[in-house]
């Protein structure tokens, strides 16, 4: 974790060094040529090849008609198998324009299904964003858009300040469909077809603080999410490595496809050493039962 943070500063003095250098409005240029993501390009992939357009393996959609640069839904999906080799493994979401451009870093397992990651940004500047897929062979593959929205970052978080006796709490759906009941004990069980994609939906309760809200208090020091791992029997389905370029009360949708009943563990940690942990019990449906 130091390492990765060393990283994450390292990666951030070099951007905010270019960016003094060069101030060219990235609109103007190729996505190729802005400045920013040729300096990430070099530090997070040297000069290895980048699949685009046709070639690529992996696609971002964001809505065009955004109205809160704090809270902007991108879709992420796989266009390979992720049963089949080469599946996508690791997935790089790059903000070109953020103090952070590394919002997110995915690791998926082969067996999540068919690969479908979304979440909701917060965009400081008009900016490229990036989905930078790595297959299971080596391959980069690259999907991006323009967003044309800002103030993300360091719009004010007051909502969000003094403690919150909720904080960390998760409120998870599966599919689109009525499919849970509760068991003896209270607890909520999902109904879901194995061995097929489902899609989960997790929403986090917390602030998810940006260093740079305009209402921040000095003397505070920022809470924000860094990690999300989801874990099923003793597999790792998917884990991430996220700062607060993810938007307050963060939403992670991601697909799930379970070869057999089982719990499903989830884990937040954030950088106010705050662990909270949700178990999901998952239950073959029946075609009949999913919608009753």
């Amino acid at each position: 974790m130091l390492t990765q943070l060393i990283k994450t500063l390292l990666l951030a003095t070099s951007l905010l060094l270019t960016a003094n250098l060069n101030a060219a409005d990235p609109i103007k240029l190729a996505e190729s040529e802005v400045p920013e993501w040729r300096t990430i390009k070099t530090l997070m992939f040297g000069d290895r090849p980048i699949r685009t357009g046709k070639e690529s393996a992996i696609s971002l959609s964001i809505n065009p008609d955004i109205d809160d640069a704090s809270t902007v839904p991108i879709h992420i999906d796989g266009l390979v198998n992720q049963k089949d080799q080469p599946y996508i493994q690791t997935l790089h979401l790059i903000v070109d324009q953020n103090p952070i451009p590394t919002a997110a870093v995915f690791e998926i397992s082969p067996t999540a299904g068919n690969l479908h990651l979304a979440t909701r940004l917060r965009i400081e500047k008009f900016t490229f964003v990036r989905a930078v897929a790595e297959t299971s062979d080596g391959q980069l593959h690259m999907d991006y858009k323009w967003v044309a929205v800002k103030g993300g970052c360091s719009a004010p978080s007051g909502k969000n300040t003094g403690s919150d006796p909720l904080l960390g709490k998760m409120k998870v759906t599966f599919n689109k469909y009525r499919n849970s009941y509760k068991n003896k004990n209270g607890e909520k069980v999902f109904r879901v077809p194995l061995e097929q994609p489902n899609v989960v939906k997790v929403q986090v309760r917390h602030p998810n603080e940006s260093a740079l809200a305009a209402d921040l208090d000095a003397a505070v020091t920022p809470n924000f999410i860094q990690e999300f791992t989801v874990g099923f029997a003793d597999e790792t389905v998917l884990s991430a490595q996220v700062n607060f370029s993810l938007s307050d009360n963060p939403a992670f949708t991601f697909s799930f496809s379970p070869k057999r009943e089982g719990d499903l563990f989830l884990t937040v940690k954030d950088t106010h050493a705050n662990t909270f942990t949700r178990s999901i019990s998952v239950v073959k449906a029946d075609n009949a039962k999913l919608n009753k």
